[in-house]
């Protein structure tokens, strides 16, 4: 087998850098190289190709059609290699980690979560996404995230447990008192959301009229609104926030408990993402003990 028919991973690196800022100069600072070894891997890698990826002027880059289609080909060739050097050097994890997690996580635990993660592993990259959960986990379905951690209902089976927590209806003080007949203001995310539909289900029940006066897929905006005193949200016990105050829980009917899990495709269960899966449950298990204690 020739050199032309084996790809080389500096190439690739290259070529994803300056399609990602179409710029030489600023993809030679990200590979930590000079814009003329850059110059060079991507007419190495044209010429093994056989296919013009960049058009050059002296205003600007712009991909091809063969560049455009080479982008997610490269990215799953580098993903394939750094899988492969994390499982067998696992004490020396050099690689990207895709991770999707829930906002209300960004507001609680995790970043003492990342911190100790760090401190093991101050070599691996974090890209992370937050968003809803069954957003990141269509994210992870397509092969764009390679671990997503957030909430599930407690009937649910898929992912992995990590801690389970209650459903708690929050509000401003102002908003506290509803007479029984009024209607329910419920501050929440969209549909598909777990806890909108379990705080639906849960109205619905007990027959409480409800209404929704306050949607958003972000949940700053959805305690702002709550502070506003647009209503009343259902969240996890764990959240806490200024200006917002857990209702009596005798005035409403509790709502069901939620685990929140760790999520990642079966092609990536070695590696950075179990790795961190690791780490957190490792660190729930010594909070877990210290409380029995």
């Amino acid at each position: 087998m020739s050199n032309k028919d084996n790809l080389d991973i500096a190439h690739l690196r290259s070529f994803l850098a300056v399609a990602d800022t179409l710029h030489f100069t600023s993809a030679a600072y990200i590979c930590s190289t000079s814009q003329s070894t850059i110059s060079q891997h991507i007419h190495r890698l044209e010429a093994q190709l056989d296919c013009v990826l960049l058009k050059r002027s002296t205003k600007q880059v712009e991909l091809t059609d063969g560049g455009q289609a080479l982008i997610g080909m490269a990215q799953n060739i580098l993903r394939q290699q750094e899988r492969v050097l994390a499982h067998f050097h696992k004490e020396q994890l050099h690689a990207t980690l895709r991770l999707g997690i829930t906002e209300d996580l960004v507001l609680s635990r995790f970043p003492e979560d990342l911190r100790m993660f760090r401190q093991d592993y101050p070599q691996l990259q974090i890209d992370l996404t937050v968003g809803l959960s069954h957003h990141l986990h269509q994210l992870l379905a397509d092969d764009r995230l390679d671990i997503v951690c957030g909430m599930r209902q407690s009937s649910d089976t898929h992912g992995q447990l990590l801690w389970e927590d209650e459903l708690v209806w929050f509000s401003h003080a102002s908003t506290c008192s509803l007479a029984p007949d009024e209607s329910f203001p419920l501050v929440t995310f969209p549909d598909r959301s777990i806890t909108r539909k379990l705080a639906i289900e849960t109205l619905n029940r007990i027959g409480r009229p409800w209404h929704i006066a306050f949607s958003s897929t972000n949940l700053s905006a959805i305690l702002a609104a709550v502070r506003a005193g647009y209503g009343i949200t259902p969240q996890p016990a764990f959240l806490s926030a200024e200006g917002i105050v857990p209702v009596d829980a005798s005035t409403l009917s509790p709502m069901p408990r939620v685990e929140f899990i760790a999520s990642v495709q079966s092609s990536n269960s070695d590696g950075p993402a179990n790795a961190f899966i690791k780490k957190m449950k490792t660190r729930l298990n010594k909070k877990q003990k210290m409380f029995s204690l």
